[in-house]
């Protein structure tokens, strides 16, 4: 999923908490459909960390700095053990710039639990997308 010889530049390491509350959260808006809580969590749940303020902050700088914002282009999962319901997990992101396209940024994430096994992996493809020039008061 990730090539090693890849030059990453590390986002954080922050705690990933899968309180039952915060998967049933995530579970409904995912189905929309008001089901009892999930007795597993989701397979993409531990994604939701892209959207925590020091992880989100940190990569609208870099589309700030390319003139540009951010648009999510795809994922891709590896599971090796599943997520439990209230429990903490530590996951250490990092990100790299697509070396052939200046304009895509690829974030990976892996997920860690209390005893340092490696639970999941994932990474996310971002598109720096180019904002069009401000508009004067006249409209061009």
């Amino acid at each position: 999923m990730f090539a090693p010889d890849l030059d990453w530049t590390t986002l954080g390491e922050i705690e990933l908490s899968t309180a039952a509350h915060a998967v049933d959260a995530f579970a409904d808006a995912l189905a929309g459909d008001g089901e009892p809580a999930p007795s597993v969590v989701p397979a993409t749940f531990a994604a939701v960390v892209l959207a925590r303020p020091e992880i989100m902050g940190a990569l609208q700088g870099l589309a700030e700095e390319n003139g540009a914002v951010l648009v999510h282009q795809a994922q891709q999962f590896r599971f090796l053990r599943p997520l439990e319901i209230d429990a903490t997990y530590r996951v250490r992101l990092d990100w790299h710039r697509e070396p052939q396209r200046p304009d895509r940024l690829i974030v990976r994430a892996r997920v860690r639990d209390g005893a340092d096994t490696l639970c999941q992996e994932f990474r996310t493809d971002i598109v720096l997308f180019a904002r069009p020039p401000a508009r004067t008061e006249n409209g061009s």
